[in-house]
């Protein structure tokens, strides 16, 4: 019996991509947050969501094309990230071939700095939303169903014009605030919690939550595109209530994946003042920036079960700091990473390279600091310059810019610099880097400690895999 003889087809299906390092041991793998919080949307309104776990379980292109062919849905949805173009690009030409009726829509960063390019790259595709979809989504799905020519009144939808295929874009970008949306449908990959999918390297217990508690960034980092500057949070109330249920599914450790968590030093305490009273024996892993971290904020932190804090620290030269536009010091970085020692708290800082303006000596800069101040963990990187950031366009408009961003590339574009005439000269660095920091005595003593002392074998399986990694490149002559 056909969907319209059973009643109007209101099946929704949405795609977690797999990430680019899917046949590797990844740092982690998460449950695809927003994707859920679309999905209890749609279901306030009466659609069904799918979501088709292909991270998490690693699933073929074949796979994830054949689960919309057996499901033949009103409406299919991708996650789009400028890492992954290519391969959206294909799997949206499987979606179409396997459900013609069916339609596609992008969201997620890519769609959002940019949706009249993904719109014409993606010409299998028929709409593109930008920003936070809750309320977007559930309208576009209602449109299409009723065939209404009204979508240029959903906020932030781009689509073509039926009449010369032209881009046309509906009404502003709306963002929803967080505290009045339905809790995400975490049932929908249920599978993925009971096969314990999710993790993080840094603990050993499974299944890892991801939780949001807040949206936005009120900063604007070079390298970064942020369009949602305005910070929304939620109560510290709804938070310890969605903590207390994940707590009641048995899990134990969390993923705060706010864009940073401690924005609101006042409402951090007051979270874990009501973590602390509430005994939720949960840890936690939070985001963090430099300059807001504190020995209050730590020693409070510590107490609520934090186990690990991140900071973007990205330099330890003071020029590129500036030039990056980050508002911080070399100093609040090792002031982050002291406080961090003194309250047994995980330091996890990242770090790039070849920003504009970037010099040898500014890289040296950076690689003295990391040696001195020994964040408990290093991840370094080469500059990639995102669509609609001051690196992309200081890039683009100095001549810089090397290659670009598109699904039929198949290098990401970078900064050419007058001492890097060849992408392959910051690689190199980055890996002499990531040498210099993990086969120094400090670190390969660390990281044993950690792998034996919490039997950690996942951590210990992907400390060998990135060994083996940078041992291959030197006896390559790559660095």
């Amino acid at each position: 019996m056909t969907d319209q003889a059973q009643g109007p087809n209101r099946r929704v299906v949405l795609i977690n991509p797999r990430s680019t390092f899917v046949h590797e041991i990844a740092q982690k793998v998460f449950p695809p947050i927003n994707l859920l919080y679309l999905a209890s949307s749609l279901r306030e309104q009466g659609y069904e969501p799918v979501v088709v776990e292909a991270n998490a379980f690693r699933m073929s292109d074949e796979e994830v094309e054949e689960e919309v062919r057996r499901l033949q849905p009103l409406m299919v949805g991708l996650s789009l990230y400028t890492d992954i173009l290519g391969q959206v690009r294909d799997m949206s030409r499987r979606v179409r071939a396997a459900s013609p009726g069916s339609r596609i829509v992008l969201g997620g960063p890519h769609a959002s700095s940019c949706p009249r390019r993904t719109l014409a790259q993606f010409p299998e595709v028929d709409y593109v939303l930008r920003g936070e979809a809750e309320a977007s989504l559930p309208a576009l799905c209602a449109a299409v169903e009723q065939e209404s020519p009204h979508l240029d009144e959903i906020p932030g939808l781009f689509y073509r014009n039926p009449a010369d295929g032209s881009p046309v874009e509906g009404a502003p970008m709306a963002l929803p605030d967080p505290e009045h949306l339905p809790l995400p449908a975490r049932d929908l990959v249920e599978q993925a919690y009971q096969e314990k999918r999710y993790y993080s390297l840094m603990v050993r217990q499974r299944p890892v939550e991801a939780f949001i508690s807040s949206r936005g960034c009120p900063f604007s980092c070079g390298f970064c595109y942020n369009f949602r500057q305005r910070y929304r949070a939620r109560s510290p109330e709804a938070v310890m209530d969605e903590l207390v249920r994940i707590r009641e599914r048995g899990i134990r450790d969390v993923e705060i994946c706010d864009d940073t968590f401690t924005v609101n030093r006042k409402r951090a305490h007051a979270i874990f003042d009501l973590i602390i009273k509430e005994r939720l024996d949960i840890s936690f892993r939070i985001k963090s920036r430099v300059d807001v971290f504190t020995d209050e904020l730590a020693a409070h932190a510590k107490r609520a079960g934090v186990y690990m804090a991140s900071f973007g620290m990205e330099s330890g030269s003071p020029r590129m700091l500036k030039l990056m536009n980050k508002r911080t010091t070399a100093e609040m970085n090792a002031r982050a990473a002291a406080i961090c020692s003194r309250y047994g708290i995980l330091c996890h800082s990242s770090w790039l390279i070849g920003f504009p303006g970037e010099t040898p000596e500014t890289v040296a800069e950076t690689v003295d600091q990391i040696m001195k101040i020994k964040p408990s963990t290093v991840n370094m990187g080469v500059l990639r310059p995102y669509p609609e950031t001051d690196a992309y366009r200081i890039a683009a408009d100095t001549g810089a810019l090397v290659g670009d961003w598109g699904p039929d590339e198949t290098e990401w574009p970078w900064v050419r610099l007058p001492w890097a005439e060849d992408k392959k000269i910051l690689d190199d660095m980055a890996r002499k880097i990531m040498r210099k920091v993990y086969f120094s005595p400090h670190y390969m003593g660390a990281f044993a400690k950690l792998i034996l002392m919490h039997s950690n074998v996942t951590l210990g399986q992907y400390a060998m895999q990135e060994t083996m990694k940078l041992v291959r490149a030197r006896f390559a002559g790559q660095a």
